[in-house]
């Protein structure tokens, strides 16, 4: 009883942090800490989270978030942003770009993307007079749609190895919940706003957008077809921006507030990540769905999306949740794209989701103001995705 208490007092300071609009970071590490005092002596908790601050994969990612912050400062400063999205913007009407821009760096296998797409997302939505929170809803929500049935997603990839599924059918399965998510998040995001010019497809637009995009695309096909790091890939994109551009001054101090920010939440979701494991709470989420469901659906649906929410990362989430479901459940293409699709909206929701967290603090809004939008939107495509798999099994 004492360790349910301890995870629900941990969840609910990264809430009420986050609410008071206190750094995503920092309420991250400070649920970090309370959650550690539940299942840990002090001394252990120190060295975990000492461990989780000096691990080769977390300065990793805050290498990686803060050169992609830097890229986005630098696009800023050279005006090149304005000029990828007035490009893209000729080419494509403005309403359909809001989807478009997110879901085009969704597809790309780059770390942080959502950074990469949040200043166009906010650029193009200025234009069309959106508030913040519908344009971080965009910015979030078309990103990761396409994910539920593209091949090259790292986890659906393991979610049909895992369990022995073609992966040809469950992207068939996935169609329904991938067409309700679209048109949901036209509903909530779209509907109502205006096209926003005529639609010109002309060489110099063409080009314009090539050569805007092209720092940016160097860096992504760096990491994903060299296997580059993503924060060197990102230096040498910086780099090539710089010589195309002749920026040779950025605003110090602004930038250099961004980027501490981004790198503390960072360090934040890293520590998080490995109380929870050193203190074995997943474990016990595990052991508390599987005792108190019985009712078999229940449990594909509520053990992935506890997952998913408490690691807000989608390929350790789906490995551990089949792995856990494996001893009990016998999978068929169905069963498979339902633990999937809940893991998915589960990580989508969770404010230690990577993109969750630098489009909240790229946009300046809280998590509850995200939420007005990514949960009814969430719980929209799950009543229509869960019922149409569970007619399958």
């Amino acid at each position: 009883m004492l360790s349910i208490i301890g995870i629900l007092v941990a969840f609910l300071t990264i809430f009420i942090l986050t609410i008071c609009k206190v750094n995503i970071g920092i309420s991250l590490i400070s649920g970090s800490v309370v959650l550690g005092l539940f299942f840990l002596p002090v001394a252990q908790l120190i060295q975990v989270i000492f461990d989780a601050s000096i691990a080769a994969s977390t300065l990793e990612l805050v290498a990686t978030i803060v050169s992609i912050t830097f890229l986005n400062i630098a696009y800023q400063n050279a005006g090149k942003f304005q000029e990828l999205t007035e490009s893209l913007g000729k080419m494509i009407p403005s309403r359909s770009l809001m989807a478009v821009i997110p879901a085009i760096f969704g597809v790309l296998p780059v770390t942080g993307g959502a950074l990469f797409s949040a200043p166009l997302v906010d650029s193009e939505g200025d234009k069309l007079k959106m508030g913040k929170e519908k344009k971080a809803f965009l910015n979030l929500w078309f990103r990761h749609i396409p994910h539920l049935l593209y091949p090259l997603e790292t986890s659906l990839v393991i979610a049909s190895y895992l369990t022995n599924t073609s992966l040809t059918k469950m992207i068939l399965y996935q169609v329904p919940v991938f067409v309700t998510g679209i048109t949901i998040g036209y509903l909530i995001g779209l509907k109502g706003v205006g096209e926003g010019g005529r639609v010109l497809i002309k060489w110099y637009y063409i080009k314009s957008f090539f050569f805007s995009f092209l720092p940016i695309f160097v860096a992504v096909i760096l990491t994903a077809f060299l296997g580059m790091k993503v924060f060197i890939a990102v230096f040498i994109g910086t780099i090539l921006l710089f010589v195309m551009t002749g920026v040779k001054r950025i605003n110090i101090m602004p930038a250099l507030n961004s980027m501490s920010k981004m790198a503390l939440v960072a360090f934040g979701i890293m520590i998080f990540r490995h109380v929870v494991e050193v203190s074995g709470t997943l474990k016990i989420m595990a052991e508390l769905v599987q005792t108190y469901t019985l009712w078999p659906p229940i449990v594909l649906v509520s053990l992935p999306m506890l997952i998913g929410f408490v690691l807000g990362e989608s390929t350790p989430s789906i490995t551990i949740s089949l792995s856990l479901l494996l001893t009990t459940y016998k999978f068929n293409p169905s069963t498979t794209c339902l633990a999937y699709t809940c893991m998915y909206f589960g990580h989508l929701i969770s404010p230690l989701h990577l993109c969750f967290t630098v489009t909240s603090q790229h946009f300046q809004i809280g998590t509850l103001q995200i939420y007005k939008r990514l949960i009814p939107a969430t719980i929209a495509t799950l009543s229509v995705g869960i019922p149409l798999m569970m007619l399958l099994m």
